[in-house]
């Protein structure tokens, strides 16, 4: 459901209000509709021209007059709502807040009651006129950005917001108000980048900033790198610089505590984030929400064994917390407890059928669990619940693998690209067409495993095991001998000494014909495998029957033959070679 304006400007002018936060912006046009009929100063105020003692004198004694005037209505406000009159009250509180809009407690007081009563126009006329005195706080202006922004004024909220940084640019208030109204812009297709990084540049750049102003801008920086990942490997340093300065501050607020945590969160700093969340606990003991943050954050730490501890204590207390189940469920598939993963998935979905991910999930255990039937079951079940999608033509492909129905599997696979083409491009992604290709390679479809290998490699040109696995299917299949040697030397490039692809270079020379040179690739890929391969085992004794040397052929043959678990064709293969030995 969308958000109307007035519920968006109670939800952002409200937390400004109440905890000096801020929304978005933009630049003004000369269609700009005026929202109040006032005339807006958005223009920045021009410096102030020094007066002379007698001048002084006269604006001190003007200040003076509104401070007392605003007082007096003030006071006039107070007593009409001890006397229940609540509309004159609100009208005298307006008056008071007009009489002195320098005085930011009573504006901001006037503002959440207005907003409080949904009088948005009164907000905004109080706001503009708030701000057209010279000496208005800079969180006026950036309440009067939000205003705008709300409004869809993101001409006159940037310039709002820009008089707010300029007005205090040492406070980050502004800062954050003017990146949000960029971040709208983006939204309606604006390319705003530049313009978010110069100004997070001009906020590291302030002199011995407060603790609050690091870490609001450790979080924008950190914000901004999920906008621009190529900015993160100069970003991350700055803000773990800035996150580690206010750590050692040793902060006591409970919401600068939590800041923190989602800072180190943001960029995957694993156990300085849990021991923030932990500190956050010792200042909100027994406050679930950060019991369950803390779980996540030890087991993403890696500390699974405090992360399961802490989960089972709060399903201890609140056995419906269906989070719990699933992080345990998590835990249990990084231990390979298969079964324990798919009966807290299970759990999960009893408490909160709604959650489509947690029937993927389940799916999954069960698929690592080797029981393709239930994982069928469960897919079918979320197919009912849900609208078909991505995902389900997805996990239709994986089980049809597990049941080695490889045709299938590419109709699935196939469906799903169609699926992402129409509704999530990001989807299509190296990974997606390499088990495309893989897919159509066992269902013995070569030439489209071909295309789609070459698209996998589109995507991402050094992803190794693509060019491996392409170099290789050629090579088996004798088949562009020459390209699959160039392939696969892409491949070793990214991984030099990874035993799969030296088997694959080494297979493609004796296809060449080059049996000793392949010999010594297929050495090298022994020397780089440290538990038995199979298929390394069985080209060495391919080469040393080639080489007429049936006595290795048949020691490396026989380990190969030993091996459990390999894929029946190349069992099948073991056994052929086999029968050929003298």
């Amino acid at each position: 459901m969308k958000m109307t304006f007035r519920n968006q400007f109670m939800v952002f002018a409200g937390s400004l209000v109440l905890a000096a936060c801020a929304g978005p912006g933009a630049e003004p046009n000369k269609e700009s509709a005026n929202l109040t009929g006032e005339q807006p100063v958005i223009a920045p105020p021009p410096p102030e021209a020094k007066l002379d003692p007698e001048a002084e004198r006269i604006a001190e004694d003007a200040a003076i007059e509104r401070r007392i005037r605003s007082m007096a209505h003030y006071a006039a406000a107070t007593a009409a709502m001890e006397r229940g009159q609540r509309a004159e009250a609100l009208e005298e509180f307006e008056q008071a807040a007009l009489a002195d809009p320098t005085n930011e407690k009573i504006v901001l007081e006037v503002v959440r009651m207005l907003l409080a009563r949904k009088q948005f126009d009164k907000v905004l006329s109080l706001l503009v006129k708030a701000t057209i005195n010279p000496k208005a706080p800079a969180k006026m202006h950036a309440l009067l950005a939000v205003a705008y922004s709300q409004k869809g004024k993101l001409d006159l909220a940037r310039i709002a917001a820009e008089n707010a940084i300029r007005k205090a640019p040492g406070s980050i208030l502004g800062y954050k108000t003017l990146v949000q109204v960029y971040e709208k812009e983006m939204k309606g297709g604006a390319k705003r980048l530049p313009q978010i990084r110069k100004l997070l540049d001009k906020a590291f750049a302030q002199k011995k900033p407060p603790i609050a102003f690091q870490v609001e801008l450790a979080l924008m920086a950190a914000g901004y790198i999920g906008l621009d990942n190529t900015a993160a490997k100069e970003l991350q340093p700055r803000i773990r610089k800035l996150l580690d300065a206010a750590w050692a501050s040793k902060p006591t607020i409970p919401l600068m505590i939590e800041q923190i945590g989602r800072g180190y969160r943001m960029i995957e700093a694993r156990e300085e984030a849990a021991a923030a969340t932990e500190a956050l606990l010792k200042a909100l003991p027994g406050n679930p929400a950060v019991l369950m943050q803390l779980a996540q954050d030890l087991i993403l730490a890696g500390k699974l064994k405090e992360g399961r501890i802490h989960l089972e204590a709060i399903l201890k207390k609140n056995p419906r917390a269906w989070r719990a189940h699933q992080l345990l469920a998590a835990v249990a598939m990084d231990e390979d407890e298969f079964a324990t993963a798919a009966k807290h998935y299970r759990e999960a979905i009893k408490l909160n059928p709604r959650i489509e991910q947690l029937y993927f999930d389940l799916v999954s255990a069960l698929l690592s669990d080797e029981k393709a039937d239930e994982a069928q079951k469960v897919l079918g079940l979320a197919k009912r619940k849900f609208k078909p999608n991505f995902l389900q033509a997805y996990f239709a492909a994986m089980i049809s693998l597990e049941k080695r129905d490889f045709n299938q599997a590419l109709d699935d696979l196939r469906r799903a690209e169609t699926i992402a083409k129409n509704a999530d491009p990001t989807r299509l992604n190296h990974i997606l067409y390499f088990q495309m290709g893989t897919t159509a390679e066992r269902a013995g479809k070569f030439k489209e495993a071909e295309k789609y290998f070459r698209q996998s490699i589109g995507k991402k040109p050094d992803y190794a095991t693509a060019l491996n696995y392409l170099g290789y299917m050629w090579a088996d299949r004798g088949e562009n001998l020459d390209e699959a040697i160039k392939l696969i030397d892409r491949a070793l490039k990214e991984s030099p000494d990874n035993g799969a692809y030296l088997d694959s270079r080494a297979w493609a020379l004796y296809k060449q014909g080059k049996i000793k040179e392949a010999l010594e690739w297929q050495l090298k890929a022994l020397k780089q495998t440290e538990e038995g391969d199979a298929e390394i085992f069985l080209h060495l004794g391919e080469m040393y029957l080639k080489l007429k040397q049936p006595k290795a052929a048949r020691e490396y043959l026989d380990k190969a033959a030993a091996i459990k678990d390999i894929e029946p064709d190349v069992k099948a293969r073991i056994q052929a070679v086999l029968k050929q030995l003298p």
